[in-house]
C-alpha cells in the first residue's frame, strides 16, 4: 500500500459536474469540488459560508426586482408584481402604484432606467409606461412620443405590401387620400399617418381605398406648393408602428444617448432608435447624423428580439443568434449590423443579460447554458463561450440574473427554486460555480447598491429578503431589546417553523415558534432568530499524482489517514469523515467561561480518521453544518493511503 499527499490550495473551479469524475487530467479537477452548497468562492480561492437572508416584508405575489439609482445616496428598489409596483427605500416601504400586467405578463416585461426621467417599462401587449419621482411623489404615465405642431414624432411602418401607394388631393388643409389597394379601415380614424414629407390625421374612412384627412404638416416641403397642389401616388407613407392592433415595444435600452426599442408583436425583428439626446423623438427625417434610425434584422433564421444590452457595442439577443450594432458615433449613415454567434435566447421569459468585466453574460435558449458574450480583438468579433460547461448540472432553466460588482458575484435563479452563483474574475481566469438553497424557493434577484435582494417563496408566502453579513440564518429577524428578556414575540413570519436562535452571540437549541413567540432560558438583549441552512463542502475523489503535477490516475480504494484544514476567522467547523459530523473547533477548557460566545479562530485543524472508501462518490471527508456562525476555508492538505 502507498501513501500520497495532496494539497488543495483553492476552490477556483467551483462545483464540478459528475461527468468530470474521470477527467483527472484537467486543471479544473485539482481546483474543483464534488459539492459546494451555500458557500461562496472568494476571488483569492478560499470559500466561506454565505451570509443569511434578512427578512424585510411579505409580498402579494412573485415578481421582478428592479434597482433604480437616482444618485449614490438616493436609491430605490422597485418590485413589479401582479398588477402592482411596490417601491422601497432603505428597506422601507414607500408606496404602491397600480400596473396593468398580470403575473404571467410580468415575466416578459422589460425596463430601462432613464436617470432623472424615471424608469420605462415595456411589454408587447401594452403601451410603454414611465414611472418617475418628483419631489416625494411617484407618478405613472404612459410613455408619449414628442409632439411638434400637432405631429407625433413616433415610429411609422407600412403593414401591407410594399407596392401599395397613397395619393392626396392636396398638400394642405383637408384632403382626400386614395390608396392603390384596399387599405383603410375604421380603426384608422383619429390616427396619424406619415405621408411624403408631412403628416396627416385620418378623420373619416369612406371605403377601403379612400379616406378623409387633415394635413398637419405640408406634404411637400416646397414654398411653391399651394392648397390645390396634388400629391402623386407615393410609397413614402406609414401608419403608427405601435398600437393595440400591431403591438407595442417588447424590449428597451439606452445606447449613445438614444432610446432603443426592439421588436413588437407584428415586427419582432425591428429596431428603432430615437434621435440622439432626444429620447422621445423618433423622427427619421432626412437621415442626418442625430436623427432617428430604424431597420430590420434580416437573415436566414428567425430573429425575434429577446433582449438588448448596451456594452462595448449595442448587443442584440434574438431567438436564434447574437448580433452587434456598431457605429462610433451611431448615425443613420454609419450604422452597421453584424451577426456574431448563433446560440439564441429564450423568448418566453425575460432573463436580463448582465455585464461582468467587459463581457455580457446571458442565458442560452436551451435552458442549460450560461454563455459569455465577449469581443475578441484577435477575431474582430464576439464569441459566446459556455461558462457553465464544467458545472452544467447547476443550470436548470434560469429565470432571473443579477451581478454584484462589489462581491464579484453573479446570481442566477433557476425555475427549480435553487440558485447558482458565479464568482468571476476574468483577468485571473476564475469562473467558480456554487449552488445556494434555502427553506423555500428563490424566485427573483436584484442588486441595489452593494446589497443583493431576493423574492423567496416560503410555503405559500412570498418574502422580500436580502443578504446581510450580520445574519447567519434565513428569513432572519435581528432584534435588540433595551433590557434583557427571555421572551421574543411578533415572529409571525416564522410561526410554526423550527428556528435557530442566537442570543447575545450564544447559540441556543433550536425550537419551534408558537403563537409568534419563543422563550429562552436566560435573559438576553440581542437576538438573531431565523431558519437554519446547511453549508456543504465535499471534495472530488483523490488522484494518484504528484502534488505539483496535473493529471494522474483515479484512485479505486483509499483511506484518509490525516487531513489539515486551514480556516480563517471561523467559529464553527463540522467535519464528517464517515462516522458523522463532529465540531472540530472546541474551546480551550483552561480559559473557557460558561455561556460565553465562540471566538473566531484562524488556525490549522488536524483531523485523523479510519475506514476505507471504495466508491468514487464516497468522499474521504465532508464539511456540513447549519450552525449559524462564520466559516471560511482556504486550504486542505491530506495524507491518503491507497490500495486497501
Amino acid at each position: 500500500m502507498t501513501n500520497i499527499f495532496t494539497s488543495k490550495t483553492n476552490f477556483t473551479s467551483g462545483e464540478l459536474s459528475t461527468d468530470l469524475l474521470g477527467r483527472v487530467d484537467l486543471n479544473a479537477y485539482n481546483n474543483g469540488a464534488f459539492s459546494l452548497k451555500n458557500v461562496f468562492v472568494e476571488p483569492t480561492g478560499g470559500i466561506h459560508r454565505r451570509p443569511g437572508l434578512r427578512y424585510i416584508a411579505s409580498l402579494t405575489s412573485s415578481g421582478r426586482l428592479i434597482p433604480y439609482d437616482l444618485s449614490s445616496t438616493d436609491q430605490y428598489l422597485l418590485i413589479l408584481m401582479n398588477q402592482r409596483l411596490d417601491i422601497y427605500h432603505d428597506n422601507t416601504f414607500v408606496t404602491t402604484i397600480t400596473m396593468p400586467w398580470t403575473l404571467e405578463q410580468v415575466n416578459t416585461v422589460q425596463w430601462a432606467a432613464l436617470q432623472n426621467q424615471g424608469v420605462i417599462f415595456v411589454h408587447p401587449d401594452t403601451q410603454p409606461i414611465l414611472i418617475h419621482k418628483s419631489g416625494n411623489t411617484w407618478t405613472k404615465d404612459n410613455f408619449s412620443f414628442l409632439t411638434e405642431d400637432s405631429c407625433i414624432l413616433q415610429p411609422y411602418h407600412r403593414f401591407c405590401d410594399d407596392s401599395v401607394t397613397i395619393s392626396s388631393s392636396g398638400c394642405l388643409n383637408n384632403v382626400t387620400l386614395t390608396a392603390s389597394e384596399a387599405l383603410f379601415t375604421n380603426s384608422h380614424v383619429n390616427k396619424q399617418f406619415k405621408l411624403a414629407e408631412g403628416y396627416v390625421l385620418i378623420t373619416a374612412v369612406t371605403d377601403s381605398t379612400h379616406a378623409q384627412a387633415t394635413v398637419l404638416k405640408k406634404l411637400i416641403n416646397d414654398d411653391n406648393v399651394g392648397e390645390n397642389t396634388v400629391l402623386e401616388a407615393t410609397r413614402a407613407w406609414g401608419e403608427p408602428a405601435f398600437c393595440s392592433e400591431y403591438g407595442w415595444p417588447a424590449t428597451v435600452c439606452t445606447y449613445q444617448s438614444r432610446l432603443v426599442f426592439g421588436g413588437s408583436k407584428s415586427l419582432p425583428n425591428t429596431l428603432w432608435f430615437s434621435q440622439s439626446g432626444d429620447i422621445k423623438n423618433f423622427e427619421t427625417g432626412a437621415g442626418y447624423d442625430a436623427e432617428a434610425i430604424e431597420f430590420d434584422i434580416l437573415s436566414d433564421q428567425s430573429n425575434k428580439i429577446c433582449a438588448l444590452f448596451a456594452g462595448r457595442h449595442l448587443q442584440i439577443f434574438t431567438t436564434s443568434a447574437e448580433w452587434m450594432v456598431s457605429g462610433d458615433p451611431l448615425t443613420p449613415s454609419e450604422i452597421q449590423l453584424k451577426r456574431q454567434t448563433q446560440v439564441g435566447s429564450c423568448d418566453t421569459r425575460f432573463v436580463p443579460p448582465i455585464g461582468i468585466d467587459g463581457a455580457t453574460i446571458f442565458a442560452a435558449e436551451n435552458g442549460h447554458e450560461i454563455r459569455e458574450f465577449l469581443f475578441s480583438d484577435l477575431e474582430g468579433m464576439y464569441q459566446a463561450t459556455d461558462l457553465s460547461l464544467l458545472s452544467s448540472h447547476l443550470i436548470q432553466n434560469p429565470i432571473d440574473m443579477a451581478y454584484d460588482k462589489n462581491e464579484r458575484q453573479a446570481y442566477i435563479v433557476m425555475n427549480t427554486g435553487k440558485m447558482a452563483t458565479l464568482t468571476s474574475f476574468r483577468s485571473e481566469n476564475l469562473q467558480s460555480w456554487t449552488e445556494q438553497t434555502t427553506d423555500g424557493k428563490f424566485l427573483a434577484v436584484g442588486i441595489l447598491g452593494k446589497t443583493a435582494y431576493f423574492i423567496v417563496k416560503r410555503d405559500s408566502v412570498y418574502h422580500l429578503e436580502y443578504l446581510d453579513e450580520n445574519c447567519h440564518t434565513d428569513s432572519a429577524y435581528l432584534i435588540t431589546k433595551e433590557t434583557a428578556t427571555t421572551t421574543v414575540n411578533n415572529l409571525s413570519v416564522l410561526n410554526n417553523k423550527k428556528v435557530a436562535i442566537v442570543a447575545d452571540d450564544i447559540i441556543l437549541d433550536k425550537q419551534t415558534v408558537q403563537s409568534n413567540t419563543i422563550q429562552v432560558a436566560h435573559p438576553a438583549k440581542q437576538f438573531e432568530i431565523g431558519l437554519p441552512f446547511s453549508h456543504i463542502v465535499v471534495p472530488l475523489p483523490p488522484v494518484a499524482s504528484s502534488v505539483s503535477g496535473s493529471g494522474g490516475a483515479p484512485v479505486a480504494n483509499s483511506r484518509l489517514v490525516r487531513a489539515v484544514f486551514r480556516v480563517i476567522d471561523t467559529k464553527s467547523l463540522e467535519i464528517d469523515t464517515g462516522s458523522g459530523a463532529h465540531q472540530e473547533l472546541v474551546p480551550n477548557l483552561s480559559s473557557y467561561t460558561l455561556n460565553s460566545a465562540n471566538s473566531a479562530k484562524t488556525q490549522d485543524v488536524v483531523v485523523r480518521c479510519l475506514g476505507w472508501s471504495r466508491t468514487p462518490t464516497s468522499p474521504l471527508w465532508e464539511i456540513k453544518g447549519d450552525t449559524p456562525l462564520p466559516f471560511k476555508l482556504v486550504s486542505v492538505t491530506s495524507d491518503i493511503k491507497l490500495g486497501g
